[in-house]
């Protein structure tokens, strides 16, 4: 321990402090009010959080570590969802329209993934709305897939077990691609024979005499007729489903009352027979006794050879 020296200003010499016992005291518990400030103040720092231990910042880099893989993961969600979106639009849109069954309510889509209380335990943290919002979008994620999984289930069911349905509504051009013109579309027109203005109920594919006409779809003749009088020539195949479809003014008929006719078929030829200005085929499709436009039940965008090649493969077997 260092001493102190003073100056005797009488003698001219330094002579060695001497403290009192209770300058002794004084000096002690100066020092000990002096670090027990600043230990306090030190301990206050640290548990207002204004200056952090190693422990409490190890932990605060964790805990921020975490949040941004939470925000990533959110992220995740979202672009998710987009793609989800995108696959129930076409499953409502497509896969269920071509197998005609409704679209599922979007109500049904976005329910049975829990209310607010579902996530009470979450709550108190410091990022307890962050927290919560994950679980909520993982819960609507899981939900829809679910839903998407179980409507993917029943259109593969109806898909497996209406093989017959698809093959027998009309849905093939009677007469090969490349080989005719539209001659009168299907609607209002004048007619060409008694100029009145009246409804057009089919489509007219006009094509030199002798040309193939094909069944638009399985199904059983249930009418044969020649004559050379109105429709001429004709033959009407039943598909079922609701579903008939007719051929007239033709020249030859390779049918009859009675037969099973499966999809790219051939019953006949393009002819010039009844009230008819020129060759070509007149056909109509009739959905529960009403004839619509043939237009929305044939596929009108194959090549003619690829045209060609499927009444190949419809017809493979006959």
């Amino acid at each position: 321990m260092k001493h102190r020296y003073l100056l005797d200003s009488e003698n001219l010499i330094f002579q060695k402090e001497e403290k009192s016992f209770k300058q002794r005291i004084r000096v002690v518990c100066k020092y000990l009010i002096s670090g027990g400030g600043l230990a306090l103040i030190v301990w206050v720092l640290f548990y207002s959080g204004i200056i952090d231990s190693p422990e409490r910042h190890y932990l605060h880099k964790i805990n921020d570590n975490l949040i941004s893989e939470v925000n990533l993961v959110n992220t995740e969600f979202d672009q998710i969802s987009a793609r989800l979106s995108h696959v129930q639009k076409r499953d409502d849109g497509f896969y269920r329209v071509i197998s005609e069954i409704n679209p599922i309510p979007h109500s049904i889509r976005q329910a049975g993934f829990g209310g607010v209380d579902k996530y009470h335990y979450l709550d108190g943290f410091e990022n307890s709305d962050l927290l919560i919002e994950s679980e909520r979008k993982g819960d609507i994620l899981l939900n829809q897939l679910y839903i998407q999984s179980k409507s993917y289930d029943t259109v593969i069911y109806l898909a497996q077990n209406r093989e017959d349905s698809l093959l027998s509504v009309p849905g093939i051009v009677p007469v090969t691609p490349g080989e005719y013109r539209i001659s009168d579309p299907f609607g209002m027109r004048i007619h060409p024979i008694t100029g009145k203005l009246q409804k057009h109920t089919g489509i007219d594919f006009a094509a030199r005499v002798g040309k193939s006409i094909y069944a638009s779809g399985n199904g059983v003749v249930v009418d044969v007729r020649k004559s050379n009088k109105g429709y001429g020539n004709k033959v009407t195949i039943s598909h079922g489903y609701g579903y008939k479809t007719l051929y007239a003014h033709m020249s030859s008929i390779y049918v009859k009352k009675g037969d099973k006719i499966i999809r790219g078929q051939i019953i006949g030829t393009v002819g010039n027979t009844g009230s008819s200005t020129g060759p070509h085929l007149h056909y109509e499709v009739i959905y529960n006794r009403r004839k619509i436009n043939p237009n929305a039940y044939y596929i009108n965008d194959l090549t003619d050879a690829e045209y060609k090649e499927m009444v190949k493969v419809l017809t493979s077997n006959i």
